[in-house]
């Protein structure tokens, strides 16, 4: 019997092992719309997470992979993993 905290464990290798072909890919030539799947791919395995009752990915890993491939793309990148000041 496959437990809840086994699945959730399933599912958050699943998502290191795309994460880590992500960065590779980004750095060894795929291109945009295979580094898009895999995005995408993550995406539906945080939404399973969800489903289970287990934590999201950290909102810093979204911006991290997102401007990793808006930098691909030429776009200015945002960082918006800083709480901002106001003054």
């Amino acid at each position: 019997m496959i437990t809840e905290n086994s699945t959730a464990f399933e599912i958050r290798a699943g998502i290191v092992t795309d994460i880590k072909a992500f960065l590779t890919g980004s750095e060894s030539g795929a291109t945009n719309e295979q580094l898009r799947a895999v995005l995408q791919r993550i995406r539906e395995q945080e939404v399973k997470l969800l489903k289970i009752g287990s934590a999201m990915l950290d909102p810093k890993i979204w911006s991290i992979l997102n401007n990793r491939l808006a930098q691909r793309d030429g776009q200015e990148i945002i960082d918006n993993t800083r709480p901002r000041r106001d003054h």
